[in-house]
């Protein structure tokens, strides 16, 4: 996996495909780049994608995990990497779970930069606190715990900051994530306030998924990536089997 010096830190990023669209992808909480394959693979003949690793995840440099990691930061390492690597906007920006709201807090804080945002059962900032997290505490001092802490705080500081932008925007939903059904329903309920967010936005519930779409049902993920594009004004339908 290609390493890129972005000021001084060292970050494990990938790209493929020669023309297109830009899409990028945001993993979940401390996860790395290895769940998107599938999809990547499906969307490089007709765009130019990119994933890539946080730091302190993958094959990553290390991050301070003293600290919790906001999405305010991830949103600034993330355009420095965008802007070494010679990428110009406008992205489509797909993001699962703690990674939607990364993308999010992107779209929000550069929607000039943004065409369109696919959400893959993304965390929101309408969740009830403490109803949906991790089934076991992360281990003090990993990253998974520093990015776990900045949520809460990087909820409080989207919903005080700028609006999300009315940009395209396609939020797909899991439907078996192995919990109450009373709590199922709530997650299915803060999905459908989040796809309320732009006035381009369609929702879609992925039946029999797990939180993981994009080892699911990739097909889906590549569907919603191809529609995005296509109501932003360009196309990825070579994508399409």
């Amino acid at each position: 996996m290609p390493l890129q010096r972005v000021d001084d830190a060292t970050i494990a990023v990938e790209t493929l495909g020669d023309s297109g669209p830009i899409i990028l992808f945001e993993s979940g909480l401390a996860q790395d780049m290895g769940s998107w394959s599938e999809v990547v693979c499906a969307l490089a003949a007709s765009a130019r994608t990119v994933r890539y690793d946080r730091l302190g995840i993958g094959k990553s440099g290390p991050r301070d995990t003293a600290k919790p990691v906001l999405a305010s930061t991830v949103v600034d390492e993330l355009s420095a990497l965008l802007r070494v690597l010679r990428l110009p906007p406008p992205y489509v920006l797909v993001g699962h779970s703690l990674g939607g709201l990364y993308v999010q807090a992107y779209a929000r804080a550069r929607p000039q930069e943004i065409a369109a945002v696919v959400l893959v059962d993304s965390a929101s900032p309408f969740e009830p606190p403490g109803v949906f997290g991790l089934n076991t505490p992360a281990a003090p001092g990993s990253v998974a715990a520093a990015e776990e802490a900045g949520f809460t705080p990087s909820v409080a500081a989207m919903l005080a900051g700028p609006p999300f932008p009315p940009v395209p925007l396609i939020v797909l939903v899991a439907t078996s994530h192995g919990v109450a059904p009373e709590i199922e329903a709530l997650w299915q309920d803060v999905q459908a306030r989040t796809a309320a967010l732009s006035p381009k936005s369609r929702l879609e519930i992925v039946q029999g998924s797990g939180h993981c779409i994009q080892i699911d049902r990739p097909q889906a993920v590549v569907k919603a990536v191809v529609w995005a594009a296509r109501e932003a004004g360009t196309s990825v339908s070579g994508c399409l089997r």
